[in-house]
């Protein structure tokens, strides 16, 4: 699975601009998350058709990087997203991206993007959801 991740000036209308391309070409967001900064934005998602996003981006003239990502279910609870990155960041791993997908029946959905993802899918051993 991948994220996309689109580097965009400070400015009006880039979220619609962006989300235009992956609308008309049929493929839904189902996951978002944006910061700006210093004349600057960032703009990291998530979509049900990665090569139809991929194709629409291309075609809209908008370069984005792509990420790998592993999907990971914590506990809806207080603590549960320190002890997971504790975890990564005792190893060394980075965190590149983060991503929440909601929570449902008390479990809360993150995709992450981590400096090594064999070594965090082994650390988070069972909150580690298969793609």
């Amino acid at each position: 699975m991948k994220a996309f991740v689109v580097a965009t000036e400070d400015r009006p209308g880039e979220i619609a601009r962006i989300s235009e391309a992956i609308g008309t070409a049929g493929v839904n967001i189902t996951a978002l998350a944006g910061l700006t900064g210093e004349a600057a934005g960032l703009i990291g998602f998530l979509v049900s058709d990665e090569a139809g996003a991929r194709g629409a981006l291309r075609s809209a003239g908008i370069e984005a990087q792509e990420l790998e990502v592993i999907r990971v279910a914590l506990a809806d609870e207080p603590g549960a997203l320190a002890k997971a990155a504790r975890k990564l960041a005792t190893a060394g791993i980075n965190v590149e991206l983060i991503l929440s997908t909601g929570v449902s029946h008390g479990k809360g959905g993150l995709v992450l993007a981590v400096s090594d993802a064999r070594r965090a899918r082994t650390l988070l051993g069972d909150l580690v959801l298969e793609d």
